[in-house]
């Protein structure tokens, strides 16, 4: 199946010519509407370019191609001595890269390339965690409570959202059953439209865990699946989307030179011992460090290998799944040689191209891309596409816009009754010609997913067209504002969704750690606070919804609690701790997904910034939202060290450090009743990607 995207954008073909050295170099655009003529089974390096430099953000950081945009997305990684934060767009066309500044961040991290995808279907970037160690920049309170299952950056708004998606109880010390935080294996499945997250390293050592997670529903669960391959981390990992199976391949330590299949219909992996097959070096380990993506026009895994024993060159194989036959493609050029981790990979079928972000030694950031086959004349129609549902009593209307293909002789409509995308088996519901249905035969509050295929000659069907379904999409993000301790105003965003009635509100008793000096653990630091501050979320329990039927209005006020009632909950924290999540109702009666929590201390500090003059530093912030909140305090995070700048808070929203030096600063909000909040997404001062960003305020 191939990738569905919402358009096809016009583009250039950047012709390349072999130079000296088995590189390839970019004279100049080529004034062609597209890039048909991308040369077959060649690497070509698009960046950096003559006037487009590349920026040296170091190495170990996620990537992910977005062809609906035409970019590609970079996020974390090293940047110095800690991990990063920083976030680069890269475009296509020009060949420019740009440093982005959203609203927020999640904690920085490394040791997670190839860990995160784009989420071609809800556009979204999703970031599953890394590596956010000590090092020496790291605040205890800023990584835990800014910790997650899963955050998702949104490019067309420049925004991160914290989804806190469950499960919420946090895992027990060495755990293996948790999201692989060290060089875990990422893939998107556009077959089923969510991202899928395999093996990685914890404090239980390697892991093989899979997990999937559903962004519109905000859904995170993991797959016990039987025979699953030996703990592994850096491996290669793709989502074949015409044999509809997970791939896996290589790694980063273990020994282990098969190829693996997963499938959703089984929940079993396959072992495959293949010949010929990808090189490793088989000294303690093979190791391969590999990265995959998959082509979805010529139904091909594309695998790139790293060869330390040859000074970190690569090397390109393709994997014919239905075959089971790996094949050394042999490029007229290979990409540059790079680190042990640094690279990430990804296809767009719309341009026929894989996208190869790599690192060099010095740091530097290359993109290369790479055509496997030029692609075949079209042998089905497209699917149509922007198909919508609307619920009502006991139905569903679904509308959708005609197929671009000519030729069209009607559409199918198929339905599943299922509420995990990845489980549903859609099944032949209606044939018409036009383009619009009703579906009356739903159940009240279940939720049904449909798909649509155009008609062609010779009853030829199109592939899937994007999923609709009978359930709301997630919630954004609740407004928490403790007016007093028995007083909590909760709202929320407002869901565009014109079927959805009303919301119900839910409430949790939250388990909290707290911090009062700078024990935190390994590599963190924290000042020494006056008295116990929350330094992270353990678990939420108790929850119950507030309201008896679905709130028509987008506000409650909950009158009915009392944050003086502390419990063993609270360990030593003066006042209990409450979450709040949202749920949206439509027609049908079907709730959708938990938004992300909302605690009763107050929210980070939005959109950070820092603007440097001489050894000093400016910093200003965005005003808080939440009704309660009084004023802000700023924290120094220089090396093993974290100073509070504001001990009585600031009724500011900026603030100057005469001597700013090499360090981060974070600002955290404070509460009427002395609630210290979530530190903020940090700022560095004394390191900026001058030339990347436009202006003097930078993050």
């Amino acid at each position: 199946m191939a990738m569905r995207v919402a358009h096809v954008a016009a583009g250039v073909f950047l012709a390349c010519l072999p130079v000296p050295g088995g590189q390839a170099f970019l004279p100049a655009y080529a004034n062609a509407a597209d890039w048909a003529g991308h040369p077959e089974n060649t690497w070509v390096k698009q960046s950096p370019r003559e006037g487009a430099p590349s920026p040296r953000y170091l190495y170990e950081g996620s990537g992910a191609w977005d062809p609906l945009a035409r970019q590609f997305i970079r996020w974390g990684g090293h940047d110095g001595i800690p991990q990063g934060f920083h976030l680069f767009l890269w475009e296509l066309d020009s060949g420019r890269w740009q440093q982005k500044f959203p609203n927020t961040s999640p904690p920085g991290a490394c040791c997670i390339d190839g860990a995160n995808v784009f989420d071609v279907a809800n556009r979204r970037f999703v970031r599953f965690p890394g590596g956010s160690l000590g090092h020496g920049y790291q605040w205890s309170r800023k990584v835990h409570l800014k910790s997650s299952h899963v955050w998702l950056y949104d490019p067309v708004g420049n925004s991160w959202t914290n989804m806190r998606a469950p499960p919420y109880k946090e895992p027990p010390k060495y755990s293996r059953s948790v999201l692989g935080s060290l060089d875990a294996g990422g893939a998107y499945d556009a077959n089923h439209e969510v991202a899928i997250s395999f093996g990685g390293q914890g404090a239980a050592g390697g892991m093989n865990n899979l997990f999937v997670y559903d962004a519109y529903s905000n859904r995170l669960e993991r797959l016990d699946a039987a025979n699953p391959p030996s703990p592994r981390d850096g491996m290669g990992i793709c989502y074949d989307t015409a044999n509809d199976c997970l791939v896996v391949f290589g790694s980063q330590y273990a020994d282990d030179e098969q190829t693996w299949i997963y499938r959703y219909r089984t929940n079993r992996w396959e072992a495959h011992d293949l010949k010929p097959r990808p090189p490793g070096k088989k000294r303690k380990t093979y190791s391969t460090i590999p990265k995959m993506a998959f082509d979805s026009v010529n139904g091909a895994c594309v695998c790139v290998v790293w060869l330390e024993e040859k000074g970190g060159a690569l090397e390109t194989w393709a994997l014919d799944v239905a075959k089971l036959q790996w094949t050394k493609m042999n490029p007229a050029v290979e990409p540059e040689p790079t680190g042990s981790r640094a690279r990430n990979m990804g296809y767009d079928s719309t341009l026929n191209l894989f996208f190869l972000e790599s690192v060099n030694p010095k740091g530097e950031a290359r993109l290369w891309t790479y055509r496997y086959r030029n692609a075949r004349p079209a042998d089905r129609p497209e699917p149509p596409t922007e198909l919508v549902v609307v619920t009502g009593a006991a139905k569903a209307t679904l509308g959708w816009t005609p197929s671009g293909s000519p030729g069209v002789q009607g559409y199918n409509i198929y339905r599943a009754e299922s509420d995990k995308p990845w489980t549903a088996e859609p099944v032949k519901l209606a044939t018409t010609q036009a383009t619009s249905y009703e579906d009356g035969r739903l159940a009240a509050g279940k939720v049904y997913l449909y798909t649509v295929r155009a008609i062609g000659q010779n009853a030829q069907e199109s592939h899937d067209s994007l999923k609709a379904r009978t359930q709301p999409r997630v919630v954004g993000t609740p407004l928490v504002s403790v007016l007093a301790t028995d007083k909590v105003e909760v709202g929320w965003p407002e869901s565009p969704a014109k079927d959805v009635v009303g919301y119900n509100v839910y409430r949790g008793l939250v388990t909290v750690a707290t911090n009062t000096t700078s024990k935190g653990s390994w590599g963190y630091t924290d000042p020494e606070y006056p008295e116990p501050v929350v330094d992270k979320v353990r678990d939420i329990t108790g929850i119950e919804k507030l309201n008896a039927k679905p709130l028509s209005a987008t506000r409650l006020v909950d009158r009915r609690i009392d944050l003086t009632r502390e419990g063993p909950e609270s360990a030593d924290y003066k006042y209990a701790v409450y979450a709040y999540i949202v749920r949206a109702v439509n027609r049908l009666g079907a709730e959708s997904g938990p938004s992300p929590y909302a605690l009763t201390i107050p929210a980070e500090p939005q959109n950070v910034m820092l603007r440097e003059t001489d050894r000093s530093a400016e910093l200003k912030w965005e005003p808080s939202r939440e009704k309660g909140v009084v004023g802000y305090r700023v924290y120094r995070v220089d090396n093993r060290t974290v100073t509070r700048l504001t001990p009585e808070p600031t009724r500011q929203t900026a603030f100057t450090i005469d001597d700013a030096g090499h360090a981060r600063y974070c600002v955290a909000a404070v509460d009427a009743l002395g609630q210290e909040g979530q530190p903020s997404s940090p700022v560095w001062s004394g390191q900026s990607y001058q030339g990347f960003f436009e202006g003097p305020w930078h993050q």
